[in-house]
């Protein structure tokens, strides 16, 4: 069975805001079974709304959810969009118009501006709202059409009664979540782990679907298939494991999670100095929930003042090997150690760009050290790409550094 996703939205279409709604929306409904066959934006236009819609139904898709343009204001044109496309009449839902009152706290007659969001194609079933505009779902011939407003928080919010509901329940119900693993390497090239799945699986291949993508150095794997493959799938990734060793670092899982874990399992804590990076590091490490177990802090040292005054890199280091050097990157490692009393410390020092680079420290040079009481582990990279695609390399490397250093810390004779 299968599934469309349209957002609407000037902001997405022109590039200015992320649209973090259908990575959510189609992660969901795969993991339920239901393949997600397209997706796609459009700008907040009557025309251009009611023209995804009818191209989605066109489609004979199972499910379409359409995130976006429900509120108050002038451009909200989704339910009058959907109204048209069906040759459906907008009408006010009383239930809706509820539900809205008791999210504006109104009393008394509802402003024309709030009494628009109350307003919906005719034969809809309400969604409460997660802010002030509730959603609706309509059943079009076969398919069930799911409208919601387009703020993540209340999409995710909302979420639970549309799965919940008499119309989309029984879609869910007819399909079964597909066998599926994952694993993420690291140090590895994309077509090394795809020649190896291909010499692994044979014919077997046949039978599940491959996906294999890279990003920042990382290489992710998904298997899945709809049968009764989970066996086939298991012997892949434990063959896949033996083979690439430490290269695989989870099965899925973000490497700041991994190394979260890590470090919590051997109750370990952890400091950075940061200066190219400009406290991205830190940042990264400090999104996953509970990391103040074993993150002590950071020092973002752009200048080299900062540099020897807070994290104790010494005069006579950057005048002979330059900030962006080897020794460097050391000592800031160090000194995070030393000012913080981590057991570990990250350091980090390049030139990220576009200006500043020389013949011999061009663009995308990058220092990393990881610093603890066994030793000191220090890599040099050029990475490629414009600054922030240095940045965020950078401190992909710098996470897998850390994990592989705790690792071998933790392991006998390592």
């Amino acid at each position: 069975m299968t599934a469309i996703i349209i957002t609407v939205g000037t902001e997405l279409t022109e590039g200015r805001v992320l649209d973090t709604n259908t990575a959510f929306l189609a992660g969901s409904l795969e993991a339920r079974g239901l393949r997600v066959i397209l997706s796609l934006s459009v700008p907040d236009l009557r025309q251009q709304i009611g023209q995804a819609v009818n191209f989605a139904l066109e489609k004979k898709s199972d499910l379409i959810v359409l995130a976006g343009g429900l509120g108050p204001t002038e451009d909200d044109l989704t339910a009058s969009a959907v109204a048209a496309a069906l040759g459906l009449e907008l009408q006010l839902n009383r239930e809706a118009e509820s539900l809205v009152r008791q999210a504006v706290g109104a009393t008394g007659p509802l402003e024309p501006h709030q009494a628009k969001q109350a307003v919906m194609p005719a034969g809809s079933r309400v969604i409460r709202p997660a802010g002030t505009a509730p959603g609706f779902i309509l059943t079009v011939n076969h398919t069930v059409l799911a409208v919601l407003p387009g703020v993540p928080r209340e999409i995710k919010a909302m979420w639970g009664d549309v799965l919940r509901s008499p119309q989309v329940a029984p879609v869910l119900s007819a399909v079964r979540p597909p066998a599926r693993g994952r694993l993420s390497f690291y140090g590895v090239r994309e077509a090394e782990v795809d020649q190896a799945v291909e010499r692994i699986l044979g014919k077997a291949q046949a039978a599940l679907e491959v996906s294999i993508c890279s990003r920042r150095g990382e290489v992710l794997l998904e298997v899945s298939s709809p049968g009764d493959f989970e066996d086939q799938i298991q012997a892949l990734l434990k063959t896949l494991k033996e083979e690439f060793g430490l290269s695989v670092y989870s099965e899925g899982e973000e490497i700041e999670t991994v190394v979260a874990a890590r470090l919590t399992r051997a109750g370990a804590t952890l400091a950075v100095g940061e200066s190219c990076t400009g406290g991205m590091l830190g940042e990264a490490i400090t999104r996953v929930a509970g990391s103040s177990a074993f993150f002590l802090g950071g020092v973002t040292a752009y200048s080299n003042d900062v540099k020897k005054s807070l994290l104790k890199v010494r005069q006579e280091i950057l005048d002979n090997a330059g900030a962006v050097s080897k020794p460097v990157a050391q000592q800031l490692a160090l000194g995070a150690r030393s000012a913080t009393g981590a057991d570990y410390g990250a350091g980090i020092t390049g030139v990220a760009g576009p200006s500043g680079g020389t013949a011999e420290k061009p663009v995308g040079l990058v220092y990393i050290c990881v610093s603890s009481r066994s030793g000191d582990v220090v890599e040099r990279f050029n990475f490629s790409g414009g600054r922030d695609d240095i940045r965020e390399a950078a401190v992909t490397a710098a996470l897998h550094m850390i994990h592989l250093k705790v690792t071998e810390d933790e392991t006998p004779g390592g």
